[in-house]
């Protein structure tokens, strides 16, 4: 089998995450391991996380888990991990922060048909520089926002292989410019999303 990722650039989408927030690209992740992976994940802790959190009353309707670095049990996590810091260091060559980026924490998320995903939130502040969110298995729509009650700026179908990148603090020397971002339910079936992030204050090996 081959690696992870597919042969294809990130520049041009980590250059539109940096000076807009947000970039989405297709077909990222080759299918056969991407299979692998979200049979890897499926067989993970999942627990419900339901609820409405936070003073801005976000919603949250998904069952998922969090794993930090070196994400023991999980090998195929762990080679995405570091293919695709490695393909951000080099295809993100001169955007400021990424030559140091190092994911040590993943996110994993299941939605269910009907369920209302997250609403607008932001992520959170220590997730630093970039945050990047895979589609293992399932179609569901992802929404960016000029706020968190805005309109919506930009809107795509995250399908199985793509990814979202999202800017985070410290990127291109921007002190925060983290998006306002909402994540629906899918129609049917179910959608299963993989974030890795780098999380200050986090110890990893």
């Amino acid at each position: 089998m081959s690696g992870p990722l597919a042969r294809r650039s990130l520049g041009a989408a980590l250059r539109r995450t940096a000076s807009g927030g947000a970039a989405h690209v297709d077909d990222l992740l080759e299918p056969a391991f991407c299979r692998l992976l979200w049979l890897e994940i499926a067989r993970g802790p999942l627990r419900g996380m339901t609820g409405t959190f936070g003073k801005a009353g976000v919603r949250m309707e998904i069952d998922g888990f969090d794993l930090d670095a070196p994400f023991d049990g999980f090998p195929q996590l762990q080679e995405l991990a570091a293919a695709f810091a490695e393909r951000v260091r080099s295809d993100g060559d001169g955007i400021r922060g990424l030559r140091t980026w190092r994911p040590n924490e993943a996110g994993v998320g299941v939605y269910r048909p009907g369920s209302v995903g997250i609403t607008s939130h932001l992520d959170g502040r220590r997730y630093r520089r970039l945050v990047a969110v895979f589609t293992l298995v399932g179609s569901a729509p992802f929404e960016v926002r000029s706020s968190r009650d805005g309109e919506v700026t930009r809107k795509w179908q995250a399908r199985t292989g793509g990814v979202t990148l999202m800017r985070g603090p410290g990127l291109a020397g921007v002190r925060d410019g983290r998006p306002y971002h909402a994540v629906h339910g899918p129609a049917r079936g179910v959608r299963c999303s993989l974030a890795v992030r780098m999380a200050v204050g986090v110890a990893s090996a």
